[in-house]
């Protein structure tokens, strides 16, 4: 073999081992791609709040507070010592009190009136003997008005507490909140 033949040869072989393999492509299709179907697990069906539960949502619904003010009214007591009087026959039932406040005044300052106005709900449901495992506060201030506006109407409304009730060992109901 002569130096040229072996040299052709040694590139033609480094050449097939060091090359990329030769991929053949499929011939064109008609028919494009199908869609890869995505089936869903079924949803649950939403928790229904029985009976007991629906009546505190109702009742949760009257809690609402003068200007710059975190004293009960009396149909908020009204509401309140109904929904204690539930709670005390439901043990499963867990609440959580949110303190709002319409949006004059400073972040801040409505921040300390919601929880103010958290705190009021807490300690008549307490003295009233709810267990301080069964009820917990938050406060959101003017964070989340329920309606807009700069009349005195919507600032009533925003003037609130809000409730989420749980029951069992389930997540929130639906629906819970009021005022």
């Amino acid at each position: 073999m002569t130096l040229t033949r072996a040299l052709s040869l040694t590139a033609l072989l480094c050449g097939l081992i060091l090359a990329p393999g030769c991929k053949k492509k499929p011939p064109p299709s008609d028919i494009p791609d199908a869609p890869i179907a995505v089936v869903a697990p079924p949803e649950a069906p939403p928790k229904v709040a029985p009976p007991q539960v629906q009546q505190m949502v109702e009742n949760f619904s009257k809690v609402y507070f003068d200007f710059d003010a975190a004293i009960l009214s009396g149909d908020s007591k009204t509401a309140l010592d109904a929904n204690v009087a539930i709670m005390q026959q439901y043990q499963d039932i867990k609440v959580e009190v949110q303190g709002n406040a319409d949006e004059r005044g400073t972040t801040d300052y409505n921040l300390a009136l919601g929880q103010k106005r958290a705190d009021a709900v807490l300690k008549y449901m307490l003295a009233k003997g709810v267990s301080t495992s069964r009820v917990k506060v938050v406060s959101y201030g003017e964070e989340r008005p329920v309606a807009q506006g700069d009349s005195e109407t919507a600032y009533a409304q925003n003037r609130r507490a809000e409730f989420v009730i749980t029951y069992g060992a389930g997540a929130p109901v639906q629906g819970t909140t009021g005022g």
